[in-house]
């Protein structure tokens, strides 16, 4: 007799964020994108402390550097200002790189995701279809019981010869043996689909999952 997983209808997308190749595109396209904001403040204009008077400071070498542009805020300040406006082009070639970067783990996220979703689908669709298969094969269960019953009543009162009722039993014997078969394959694929989810569900998830999208679709009728 086959055990089915209980798959709660509205489960989240969400779940999908446990998968460990999803969390780590995410982090990868999150660093991406801290890395373009690093490449975009090197083009603002620096404050940086000088030492006592504005002499003593381990940069202040670099103060009048065409490049950059740095003057000195008063005699006494002890602040210095850099301009960054002389690079070669080089704060350009680093922004333009780092918004490369991001461009290529938001591709490659996405495709994560897609990968993610048809694999989920495809262990939903195995699911439906062994599900079909075990409800049908519990009636040809059914029927090669009662036809084996009906074979043992029939050699009783001299009907058929025993031999057919040796071969009611091979059917019988046949199909539990595709019902064990059955059954293993929907616990291979309930695996698969807790592996493509990244681990199991509960009802309260698919219940959030099924609130969200009511909402959802309430807010697209208005």
């Amino acid at each position: 007799m086959a055990v089915q997983a209980h798959i709660p209808a509205g489960l989240p997308s969400s779940l999908l964020e446990r998968r460990p190749d999803i969390a780590a595109a995410e982090r990868a396209m999150a660093s991406a994108n801290a890395r373009v904001g690093l490449a975009k403040s090197a083009f603002f204009p620096q404050l940086d402390v000088t030492g006592a008077f504005g002499y003593e400071s381990a940069t202040l070498g670099d103060l009048f550097q065409w490049s950059t542009r740095a003057f000195l805020l008063g005699p006494f300040a002890g602040t210095a200002l850099t301009l960054p406006i002389f690079d070669g082009g080089r704060r350009s070639a680093n922004l333009a790189k780092a918004r490369a970067k991001l461009d290529e783990d938001v591709a490659q996220y996405r495709q994560q995701v897609l990968v993610a979703f048809k694999e989920v689908e495809d262990s939903l669709s195995n699911l439906r279809l062994l599900d079909d298969q075990i409800s049908e094969q519990g009636f040809a269960m059914s029927a090669s019981e009662r036809a084996e019953q009906m074979s043992a009543t029939q050699y009783e009162e001299g009907q058929v010869s025993y031999l057919d009722v040796i071969d009611a039993q091979r059917q019988v014997l046949q199909s539990e043996l595709r019902s064990i078969h059955l059954a293993s394959e929907q616990a291979v694929s309930t695996v698969a689909l807790i592996r493509a989810l990244g681990g199991g569900w509960a009802e309260s998830q698919a219940q959030i999952g099924s609130e969200g999208e009511s909402q959802k679709k309430t807010v697209e009728r208005r």
